[in-house]
């Protein structure tokens, strides 16, 4: 029997969930439930039978409920016409052609969460189904309520692939997990894979690893490819507003020729056009196109590659300079004894901002703070250096896994 879904040990077959779908009656419009099984099998539901649904997060608060307009529809049950699939293949041509519309919501990491409606191609338009596929077991990283989780889940389900949930686990927790039951992939945020250094042991039988959500760096991939040898790396460029969009090997990307004139850049700022993104009323277009917020530089004008350099809402104002926390972060994290990094900044009366800069050690190493200021005057200009560095051993989190600016 192949296995659907390992969570917490509870394991679930693919014959018990379709077992499961078929002896249903009903399904939640806005569920809101711990159990990652429950969540995939009313998902699952929903889409089958044609229904439309919200997705929601499982520590969502009563205010923030209040704030979504559901109301009274939060894990109230609908009543569906009995669905009857004799295999799953059955099943994944009735989802594939399905009209539901899918609501999520943005993280919400800069003021209240924006609701997007997603339909089935948008979620699977970068799902690979073919018979290199089957048989792989996928690290399930990320919040499944939210746009990367979901396309792991079209990913592994449309080959009915395994899932293992790994997101929010300790760094012994993911090793111990990814041995267990030798784990193939793993598509996890920037932050997850630092979570995994220092180098101590090999892990031979990861194929692929993919990094999204955050930018990342060719430092941070030489160090997870020291632990997982055996893999390939992508690097995913998506958006909850959009899906999947772009995919290198490293931080360089291109856009491709099919999808030319779905790009454009105005004042280094990267935007959509309208017919990739999902449907929403909180959208700002200009002719069009979505603002992504996403600032880009070109590393190779004449073959049209370029790398994500910020957010536009993340640089900070000091003293009239625009500073790039990225960039800091990066100058910092090259150094051997940091493990992770995050730069903000704090208001000021004088400058606007001082720069300020949280550290987490590699576990067993220890540096002062002189010796960071000394290494970043030898590296970066003085107005970029944080005026105040706290040590830290843990960061907060996003409900997607993403650093928590202050």
């Amino acid at each position: 029997m192949q296995t659907f879904l390992i969570s917490k040990d509870h394991i679930i077959q693919y014959d018990e969930l379709l077992n499961d779908i078929n002896n249903s009656n009903f399904y939640n419009f806005a569920l809101k439930s711990n159990s990652l099984y429950s969540f995939f099998l009313n998902f699952i539901i929903a889409i089958a039978s044609e229904n439309d649904i919200v997705l929601l997060d499982s520590d969502l608060s009563t205010s923030e409920l209040i704030n979504s307009g559901l109301g009274d529809n939060v894990n109230t049950e609908k009543r569906i016409k009995p669905l009857s699939f004799k295999t799953i293949d059955e099943l994944l041509e009735t989802i594939i052609l399905s009209k539901s519309a899918i609501t999520i919501f943005t993280s919400g990491t800069t003021g209240q969460p924006k609701k997007i409606i997603h339909s089935i191609s948008t979620l699977t338009r970068a799902v690979r189904k073919s018979d290199t596929n089957i048989g792989q077991i996928w690290g399930l990283a990320y919040n499944p309520t939210h746009i990367a989780g979901l396309q792991v889940f079209f990913q592994a389900f449309s080959n009915q692939n395994t899932l293992i949930n790994i997101f929010n686990f300790s760094r012994s927790e993911v090793y111990e997990t990814i041995e267990k039951y030798s784990i193939t992939n793993v598509s996890a945020t920037p932050t997850f894979y630092r979570l995994l250094l220092p180098f101590e042991k090999e892990f031979l039988t990861l194929q692929r690893i993919t990094f999204g959500g955050e930018k990342s760096n060719e430092k941070l991939h030489e160090n997870i490819m020291k632990i997982f040898p055996n893999a390939r790396i992508n690097n995913i460029y998506a958006s909850t507003e959009a899906g999947s969009l772009l995919v290198s090997k490293g931080e360089l990307f291109k856009i491709p020729l099919e999808l030319k004139d779905k790009f454009k850049i105005t004042n280094q700022e990267l935007l959509i056009c309208k017919s990739l993104l999902g449907q929403s009323e909180d959208l700002l277009l200009e002719d069009g196109y979505y603002k992504t917020g996403d600032i880009i530089e070109f590393v190779d004008e004449t073959n049209d590659f370029f790398r994500f350099i910020s957010r536009k809402n993340e640089l900070i104002n000091v003293g009239g300079y625009k500073v790039n926390p990225s960039e800091v972060e990066q100058v910092i994290s090259n150094m051997q004894e940091v493990q992770q990094v995050m730069v903000y900044g704090k208001p000021n009366s004088v400058l606007g901002n001082i720069l300020c800069a949280e550290i987490k050690l590699m576990e067993g190493n220890s540096i002062d703070e002189s010796k960071i200021r000394s290494y970043l005057s030898e590296n970066i200009q003085d107005f970029k250096i944080p005026r105040r560095i706290k040590f830290v051993v843990s960061f907060t989190l996003t409900r997607t896994g993403k650093l928590k600016r202050l």
